[in-house]
């Protein structure tokens, strides 16, 4: 069995980081994720634009592009942002990701293979890049004459040498080395799966313009009855929410989950039982998409699934029926209101898995996203190219194919 390898020690200690981990992204840095998304939007766009008058823009590169600045700018902050080697740093960690999984299927090292040696110097490159970044955050940080935590995100967090779980950590390891390998860790997966989550999200956009219209006056809304007219209060944009939580559901960012049934046999409601030992996989686009948990349109996209109507009262003396454009979808939205539901109380919603392995960054990674989307759709409509490959709607979801998601983009920037 898998357990068999980890000794209960270990096992203990994992656990212990897991929940280190979970804390630091889901307190420290849920609240960074609020304040950085503007500045990384004005930085994503701006090299954005500079590519447009290059050429076409591609929906893909640019997803994975905005979830390396999202991660890198909430862990390191401004740093990141000013940091002239990150554009090397996300080309490597592109290169490691394409072959980690194959390197990772050999049970013993190839050493006589000339592309592992390869893939090593890459990670290796990775590795002293990572260093360097942390180096230039602490430069930052005594030159700006700033407490530990401030504007560092991970610097003073579960990753780095001054957090009390590193140090206890087993002697034969190199906290340094260690810390830079969390680090890696974090955004080689945050990148693929949050990027994934994003080109998801801008596709759906796209080709559902009502619902992007519909989210960019909910979010002026929610501006106009915010104190803090500079941030995004995406608290108050349900539909937002029910958008990511169905791009999520619809194309999860991996096609399975696997599970190892450790100390009893279960046995399911079915009658079938699972012995004790036994590896359990889990088709996660199928349950997603199964008519018996979510309805006759469990193929198509449909973010309402996530909200509730109940009826307003009375209307918030902060709406402005003013505001040009959005008149009728104010008196509209006095009549009733949104409220969205827990995604999470459906057992067959699983993109961040479920139970003791669920992902601890599900909060840290969806508060990003909506941030980020919030700040990005204020500023700008986003089309499809003239002349991409489709213009349609995808009528189900298994349409949406990989062409597809590589379509091209325009950022229209609005008038507000």
């Amino acid at each position: 069995m898998v357990i068999s390898l980890l000794s209960p020690n270990k096992i203990s200690q994992v656990e212990s980081r897991r929940e280190s981990l979970a804390s630091e992204l889901n307190v420290r840095l849920l609240d960074r994720a609020n304040l950085i998304a503007t500045k990384a939007v004005d930085h994503i766009m701006a090299e954005l634009h500079q590519n447009m008058t290059k050429g076409s823009i591609n929906c893909k590169m640019t997803s994975q592009h905005m979830a390396f600045t999202l991660l890198g700018a909430t862990i390191f902050g401004d740093t990141f942002l000013a940091w002239l080697k990150s554009t090397i740093y996300e080309e490597l960690l592109m290169m490691v990701a394409k072959d980690a999984c194959f390197w990772a299927s050999y049970s013993v090292i190839p050493f006589w293979k000339q592309g592992f040696w390869r893939y090593r110097r890459l990670c290796t490159e990775l590795k002293w890049l990572t260093q360097d970044l942390v180096q230039q955050c602490s430069k930052y940080r005594q030159y700006r004459h700033m407490e530990p935590s401030a504007n560092l995100g991970m610097e003073a967090g579960v990753f780095l040498q001054d957090n009390i779980s590193l140090q206890e950590i087993n002697g034969r390891h190199n906290v340094r080395d260690e810390s830079c390998g969390n680090i890696m860790s974090l955004l080689f997966h945050g990148c693929l799966t949050t990027g994934g989550l994003i080109n998801n999200m801008l596709m759906r956009l796209v080709t559902h313009p009502e619902i992007q219209h519909k989210i960019y006056s909910e979010i002026i809304m929610a501006k106009k009855g915010s104190e803090d007219k500079a941030q995004p209060v995406v608290e108050k944009m349900p539909l937002l929410w029910a958008t990511i939580y169905e791009s999520a559901r619809v194309m999860p960012a991996g096609p399975l989950l696997q599970r190892c049934s450790l100390k009893h046999d279960l046995r399911l409601k079915s009658g079938v039982i699972v012995p004790a030992g036994a590896i359990l996989v889990v088709p996660m686009q199928l349950v997603q998409t199964d008519d018996s948990s979510w309805g006759n349109d469990a193929g198509k996209f449909n973010p309402y699934r996530f909200l509730s109507k109940t009826e307003k009262t009375s209307a918030s003396p902060n709406m402005d029926a003013s505001i040009a454009g959005h008149a009728e979808e104010l008196k509209d939205q006095r009549k009733c209101t949104f409220v969205l539901k827990d995604p999470n109380k459906n057992p067959a919603f699983l993109p961040f898995g479920s139970g003791a392995r669920a992902c601890v960054g599900q909060k840290f990674v969806t508060q990003g996203v909506a941030t980020l989307f919030a700040s990005l759709l204020e500023q700008y409509e986003v089309r499809l190219r003239s002349g991409s490959k489709t213009n349609s709607k995808p009528s189900t979801n298994y349409s949406m194919s990989q062409d597809f998601l590589s379509s091209e983009l325009v950022f229209a920037r609005r008038n507000n």
